[in-house]
This record gives C-alpha cells, sequence and structure tokens, in this order.
C-alpha cells in the first residue's frame, strides 16, 4: 500500500473535524499593542470620510454614491482618514501620494504623518484599484475588523527606506490583504492582530529590515498563494496557531539571508511553501519556538535548509523535498525533541542512497541527519548527528493529492487557520502513538 493511501483517511478526516468545529467557535483574541502607532510628528493635511457620509472638504475629487466613495483624481500631499463603517473606498485607478521628503525620516516605528489612508476603529470597510506612493506608510489599520484592502499598487517610492510601511495592522481582527503589490518595500506588511489573511500578493526587494516583507504577530492568521523576493521575505515574532502556506519565497540573486524566520512563535504549520536562494537558511527558528509543523515544503539552493537556534523544542519536519544543495542542518545547543518524521512518513534527502526492497516508498534504512554547528576553535561550522529520519522517502512527496481543497467562502481565512491547528493536532497524535508503540 502506498504512503498516500496508508495516511490519506486519518489526516483527512480529523483535519475536516477540526476545520468545522474551528470555524464554528473561532472568535477574535485580545493581543498585545505593538508600537506600530506611536505620537506622529508633522502631519498630512487630512480628507475625511465622515461618519454621517459627508466628505471634508467637500472640494476633494470624491464622489459618493450611496456608501461607495469614488476618486475622480489624484490625492497629493493628503491622507484620507475613513471614519464611516460599511463603505467601499473606490480609488478608480488614481494616485494617492505623499510627501517624498519625509519617507525614511523618522525613527523606527516612527510616524512622521506621512500616510495615504488611516482606518482606525472601523469595521466592514473595502479599499480597492488604488496607486499609492511616496507615503511612510501607505495604509494604517488599527482597532478594526473586517477591512479589505485589493488591487492597490504600492509603488517603489511607498517603503523604499529602513522604517517606513505599506501596509501596518495593529490590534485588528478579519483584516484580508489581497491580490496587491509592493515594489522595493522596506517592509510590505506588518500585522498585530488576530484572524488576519494575507493571500496572492507580490513583493519585489525589499524585506532587508529586521521585521521582513511581510511580519505577523498574533495568532490564528494566514499568509497564502504569495510571491515574494527579498532578503527576509516571512517573520513571525510572537506568532502562535497561524499558517504559512503554498507561497513562492525567493532570494534575491541568492543574496537573501533567511525565507522564513520565526521568533518565539509556536504552534503554527509551514505548508507547501516553495523556498529558494537564501544563503543563510530557507527556515530559522529563534527564541524558544516550539511544536512548530513543516510539511510538504521544497527547499533549493539554501546555505541551509533549516537553522534551529536558542532553545527550539518539539519541532516536526516530514514530508518535505530537500534537494542535494540544500539538506544542511544548522542545529544551536539547547535544541532538543526536533523531529524529521510524523511516524509513518519522513522526508526526501537529495543526497539519500539507501534503496526501497518492498517498494513502498520508504527507504530501507534510516536518514542520519547531520547537524552543523559554529565552534569557535576552528572559527567554522562542524558537524555531528542530529537525529534520523526513520522513514526517507524515496522520492518527494506528493502533496497535490493529499491536501484538503478548502471553499471559497468569505472567512477562508479563518479556515486557514482552523487547518493549521489540526495539522499540529495529527502530528502531536501521530508522534504519541509511535512513542507509545515503541514503549
Amino acid at each position: 500500500m502506498s504512503i498516500r493511501k496508508k495516511t490519506k483517511l486519518l489526516d483527512i478526516s480529523i483535519l475536516l473535524l477540526f476545520v468545522t468545529l474551528s470555524v464554528i467557535v473561532i472568535q477574535p483574541l485580545q493581543v498585545a499593542s505593538a508600537n506600530f502607532f506611536p505620537f506622529p510628528g508633522p502631519d498630512l493635511q487630512r480628507i475625511y470620510l465622515r461618519n454621517d457620509g459627508t466628505v471634508e472638504p467637500a472640494t476633494a475629487p470624491i464622489e459618493k454614491t450611496g456608501n461607495l466613495y469614488r476618486l475622480t483624481g489624484n490625492i497629493v500631499l493628503q491622507t484620507i482618514e475613513i471614519q464611516r463603517n460599511n463603505i467601499v473606498f473606490d480609488g478608480s485607478d488614481y494616485l494617492i501620494q505623499g510627501n517624498a521628503s519625509w519617507v525614511g525620516t523618522a525613527p523606527r516605528w516612527g510616524d512622521a504623518g506621512n500616510n495615504g489612508i488611516i482606518i482606525s476603529g472601523r469595521t466592514n470597510v473595502t479599499i480597492t484599484n488604488l496607486t499609492i506612493e511616496k507615503c511612510t506608510t501607505g495604509i494604517r489599520i488599527s482597532n478594526s475588523s473586517q477591512i479589505s484592502v485589493n488591487k492597490v499598487m504600492f509603488a517603489t517610492e511607498t517603503a523604499a527606506m529602513y522604517t517606513p510601511k505599506g501596509i501596518a495592522i495593529q490590534d485588528s481582527s478579519f483584516v484580508q490583504i489581497e491580490n496587491n503589490s509592493f515594489t522595493n518595500a522596506g517592509s510590505a506588511i506588518v500585522c498585530n492582530g488576530t484572524n488576519n489573511l494575507i493571500k496572492g500578493n507580490t513583493v519585489n526587494g525589499g524585506g532587508g529590515n529586521i521585521d521582513g516583507s511581510i511580519s505577523i504577530s498574533g495568532s490564528s492568521n494566514a499568509i497564502s498563494d504569495n510571491k515574494i523576493e527579498g532578503l527576509l521575505p516571512i517573520t513571525l515574532n510572537k506568532a502562535n496557531s497561524s499558517m504559512i502556506a503554498q507561497n513562492n519565497i525567493t532570494g534575491p540573486a541568492n543574496k537573501g539571508n533567511e525565507g522564513i524566520a520565526l521568533f518565539a512563535s509556536s504552534n503554527n504549520v509551514i505548508l507547501e511553501n516553495n523556498i529558494t536562494g537564501f544563503v543563510s537558511q530557507a527556515v530559522r527558528t529563534v527564541f524558544s519556538c516550539s511544536n512548530n509543523t513543516f510539511y510538504g515544503n521544497y527547499f533549493a539552493n539554501n546555505g541551509f535548509a533549516a537553522s534551529l537556534q536558542d532553545g527550539a523544542v518539539n519541532n516536526m519536519f516530514y514530508a518535505n523535498t530537500l534537494t542535494t544543495n540544500s539538506t544542511k542542518i544548522h542545529i544551536d545547543d539547547g535544541v532538543i525533541g526536533t523531529l524529521w518524521d510524523n511516524g509513518t512518513i519522513g522526508n526526501y534527502w537529495g543526497d539519500y542512497r539507501g534503496t526501497d526492497g518492498n517498494n513502498d516508498g520508504i527507504g530501507d534504512v534510516a536518514y542520519i541527519v547531520n547537524g552543523y554547528k559554529w565552534d569557535t576553535k576552528v572559527d567554522g561550522f562542524v558537524s555531528f548527528v542530529s537525529g534520523q529520519d526513520n522513514y526517507p522517502l524515496m522520492k518527494p512527496y506528493d502533496i497535490e493529492h493529499e491536501s484538503v481543497v478548502l471553499s471559497k467562502a468569505e472567512h477562508v481565512y479563518a479556515m486557514l487557520a482552523a487547518v493549521a491547528v489540526g495539522i499540529v493536532v495529527v502530528a502531536g497524535l501521530l508522534v504519541y502513538n509511535k512513542r507509545k508503540t515503541k514503549r
């Protein structure tokens, strides 16, 4: 019987159960407030979409029809502040342009008042069909829910420096950032909140600061189906029970630092991503990251496929494809409990030379995982045996036929987060059963 047939029924049935339960009970959670919105400095003039439906000043190039607001011209050196719920703001392919001389001048996390759009304490607002440039932050969202930003272009001048950002989200839930483009962004998206979805965006360049191109804090968030090229494409910082799925992540001309970095983040699922071209490492865990699952990813042309640091505990890797030039693992002292299979499925290692006598797709002998750590005595990395994959795959895992097909429902991002929780539970059950059998 094939690997896929042996595990498919258990995996899919449990995943579907958790998807159903989580979609029913999932609720926004309180998260710690990050300093995304400090006291502003000098401010651009503002255009207000007031709660009573009026536009102030009335001379602003905005046409109102019911709950639809449509730009009729460019907005230059002005910030739009949305104070009304249940509206659509259609840019009609016009431009919001900030003050280029202010970009990058504020201290880190500073706000020079050079914003394109501000949304605070709002619900059910959609922003679409717009270009934003020369802003310290293109769109700021705080204490809001059910906000959608789609088909917005953040041009080269937006978030091109160390401090600026394309979109900053603070203490918000059910925000959907979808099908936008970011060029040379310092940080394309910085998000603190719960049940948010970042999907289908294109990010070219940037991510050179410690936040990365897309940075997430909070819980039950999802980053999926994005195409990202940058020095540090995705970071999770104190982020839990979230999912990073089906992203195409590449380093710029093999100069990228790392593809995905987790800082003090646990119970996340990193699923079916292509991660290539990072001279340091494809994925990295720092500061006691625990119980994260790396499943079905493709690693190629990276310095290290993974770097486990600073007390990483009980992280699992299985069904991943690690090409011949991306099998090295960096492991620091204090890293414990790393699993390289889930009890029935291991990984495909490009340098595995074992055989498969019974043609079940599993190698007959375990794959020895050589770890590398820095040795000050030799001023370089030295190798050591750090673990083993008991079920090494003879060919890359056929993940496309294993994946649960999710519906296109309005709250698909909640379902993605639920699947993340489900996979973690499945992994835990399999490991528990394996260890119990051994005893």
